[in-house]
């Protein structure tokens, strides 16, 4: 309902969409200083924030840090002692490469400024797919808005540093797939590099190297181009088996047990609320058309997937297979706790966001099966193993895969042709969902 009233009100509102028309360009840039100066004029108020990292940066994430910086080899040994289930690379970055690891206010401020390269670098790929400057920076400054992604800036834990290097590796994997077979050996070299890094930031972000290899064979590129990635993630892979043979395996059981946390059983339960976050990132994308919005001519243009999807949760739903939602204290989501908030009790408002969802991947997978699929099932096997599925996971993933074309679609000429509506509405959106999510967090705690 407020998605709807909110896109009803820019399309009704005449005067408005006169100003977008005559001053485009202006706009655009009084909303990217905006959305940088709100980044980082959250960053003072940064005990408000709405991310969980805050909890962890006091608890046990600083002192990690300075643990590897006086003992790195028991740190290495005992790692599970430091109740952290990601691999180790974020805490030996910043313990021997930031020179500001000394201090809690200098560390903090260094990660604020990695999450601003993060929007920097997140620009400079959309400039590489045909977006003109301004627009990249429009594009890019959306991610600033996000609360789960500011939060773990502010906040300095692994997810920061991990996005950085996944993006670096987003932008060389471009470069690599515009040139194809004429891909630098040096560009080839750099994607293994970043996106390994990325995984021994954040576990979960295996899925792209996973994905770069199936690319590279499926889309026919050169054997020396595929022979050097393989070799590359091999060596890049000897440290990840050098921790497999110290710890007797994937993490350190003997200190920590993550079976209950993380387990393939979990996949099935997450599969709809994962649904729900690529709703909760895309739909303005899908749901405006020659800048209006209309429901009505998606539900039409998408009835075959979206009812199958919606039957099918709701007989779930009546067998009482989907009660664990109703149950879940934390994760699932901004529209499942919505939902709760406002009594929907038997969770209609997350099976439809879920079912449009589900509309979503059906349509990517209809434009490009081959690349599609070899990206969304990692996703789907690898982030569904958490028991509780937080949607900072996915924050800004989702938005800047689906930008900068990781996502296969056939968006461009819709979003070229009503870009500045787009790009409102999405600010507009997520300056909403930042501050009444953290106005929203603060009241529950009070």
């Amino acid at each position: 309902m407020l998605i709807y009233c909110l896109a009803e009100f820019l399309q009704q509102f005449k005067y408005f969409r006169i100003m977008l028309e005559k001053r485009k360009k202006n706009l655009k840039y009084i909303l990217v200083f905006l959305s940088i100066f709100s980044y980082f004029l959250l960053f003072y108020f940064k005990d408000y924030s709405i991310a969980g990292a805050q909890v962890d940066f006091r608890s046990f994430y600083f002192n990690n840090i300075q643990f590897f910086k006086e003992d790195f080899y028991n740190s290495i040994v005992n790692y599970g002692l430091l109740g952290d289930a990601n691999y180790p690379l974020d805490y030996i970055f910043h313990a021997f490469l930031n020179p500001f690891s000394f201090d809690k206010d200098l560390y903090l401020l260094s990660t604020l400024f990695i999450g601003f390269f993060v929007f920097i670098i997140f620009a400079i790929s959309l400039e590489k797919i045909n977006f003109s400057k301004i627009d990249s920076y429009s594009i890019g400054s959306l991610i600033l808005l996000l609360p789960w992604f500011s939060g773990r800036a502010y906040w300095g834990t692994s997810a920061v540093l991990g996005i950085f290097f996944l993006t670096i590796s987003f932008y060389f994997f471009i470069k690599i797939k515009n040139s194809h077979n004429d891909a630098k050996t040096l560009d080839l070299i750099l994607l293994c590099i970043f996106s390994s890094a990325a995984l021994y930031t954040r576990n979960s972000f295996v899925f792209f190297p996973i994905f770069i290899i199936f690319f590279l064979f499926l889309n026919q590129f050169n054997f020396k181009k595929i022979f050097l990635v393989l070799i590359n993630y091999f060596i890049l892979a000897i440290p990840g088996l050098l921790l497999i043979f110290i710890w007797g395996g994937f993490y350190d059981s003997k200190n920590m047990d993550i079976y209950e946390m993380h387990n393939f059983r979990n996949i099935l339960k997450n599969f709809p609320i994962i649904l729900n976050y690529i709703f909760f990132y895309l739909w303005p994308i899908f749901l405006l058309e020659e800048k209006r919005f209309n429901l009505k001519k998606f539900l039409i243009k998408h009835q075959f997937s979206f009812l199958i999807s919606i039957i099918t949760l709701l007989i779930l739903s009546l067998l009482g297979h989907m009660n664990y939602l109703s149950d879940m204290v934390n994760g699932g989501g901004v529209i499942l706790e919505f939902g709760s908030y406002i009594g929907d009790k038997l969770n209609l408002i997350f099976l439809i966001t879920s079912s449009i969802g589900f509309s979503f991947l059906y349509y990517f997978l209809k434009q490009n099966f081959k690349n599609n699929i070899i990206l969304f099932l990692p996703i789907f096997l690898i982030f569904g193993h958490p028991k509780v599925l937080y949607q900072d996971y996915f924050e800004p993933l989702i938005f800047i895969m689906f930008f900068l074309g990781i996502i296969c679609n056939k968006f461009d000429k819709i979003i070229y042709k009503n870009f500045i509506y787009i790009y409102v509405i999405y600010f507009v959106y997520f300056v909403i969902y930042n501050y009444s999510a953290i106005i929203y967090k603060n009241s529950i705690i009070s």
